[in-house]
């Protein structure tokens, strides 16, 4: 019996994630959250069936453990109050750091053979690198977050990661032609975030040489050229290659 593409690649062992250890997050997560859960993030995270993060309260430098457990003598505690401006203050400087992953466009540019996973979002072919693939899914409605750019459709717990859902039609300006026909995710992971793209079917897997890919590729694209790293040709076609960490960049606007 053939499989269908779908089922070809919902078959395949790509290079998934352990299961994340409850209200362990990484840099990148927790830089996510914080920028778009805001006040809201246990909310947000109760509802996706996560904890949130462990929280310490800041502590001015040279306090000792004792002093900073009670208030001053002779002042009174105000109810229902949990920060101070300085604190706010502290808890901006203390922002995550991201832990970069080496620039994957020039070890792409390198490599002597590509293996990129193949879809099609409206009438146009796209590929990523299977480095950078988890896994292929079939679409799940995700959490919306009210303060996001349009593009990020929402998050959805995957296995405990917190996992935005990236609507590539609006990141590379390919026009809708029905509700949603974006029926599948792929499940890429970079710098420490797991993102999911949704698209419309899954197509292929291509081995490419570098003598068949054009990087230089400005005067391709215009204005899609921060999202598409590299261009395949395809017989008579040019299929373009996503750039992930660029995709990654612009979810935690960096």
């Amino acid at each position: 019996m053939i499989k269908t593409p779908e089922e070809y690649f919902q078959d395949q062992e790509f290079q998934v994630v352990p299961d994340a250890e409850k209200g362990k997050f990484t840099p990148a997560e927790l830089a996510f959250m914080q920028k778009y859960l805001g006040m809201d993030q246990a909310a947000a995270l109760k509802k996706l069936g996560l904890e949130p993060p462990a929280q310490a309260a800041p502590v001015a430098p040279g306090t000792s453990v004792a002093s900073a457990a009670r208030p001053p003598e002779g002042t009174e505690q105000p109810e229902g109050e949990v920060r101070t401006e300085a604190a706010d203050s502290r808890a901006v400087r203390s922002a995550p750091v991201i832990e970069r992953e080496p620039d994957l466009a020039e070890q792409l540019k390198q490599a002597t053979e590509l293996q990129l996973v193949s879809f099609f979002v409206g009438s146009q072919e796209f590929t990523v690198p299977i480095v950078t693939v988890q896994e292929v899914l079939r679409y799940m409605p995700p959490t919306r977050l009210p303060t996001a750019p349009s593009f990020i459709a929402g998050i959805i717990n995957l296995r405990g990661r917190v996992t935005p859902l990236v609507r590539l039609r609006d990141l590379l300006n390919i026009p809708a032609t029905g509700e949603n026909q974006d029926k599948f995710i792929v499940v890429c992971r970079r710098h420490g975030l797991q993102i999911g793209l949704m698209i419309e079917t899954v197509h292929t897997m291509y081995r490419a040489t570098q003598d068949s890919i054009d990087w230089a590729i400005e005067s391709h694209l215009g204005a899609n050229v921060n999202f598409v790293s590299g261009l395949m040709k395809s017989g008579e076609n040019l299929i373009g290659i996503i750039s992930v960490d660029h995709i990654v960049d612009s979810v935690l606007q960096l």
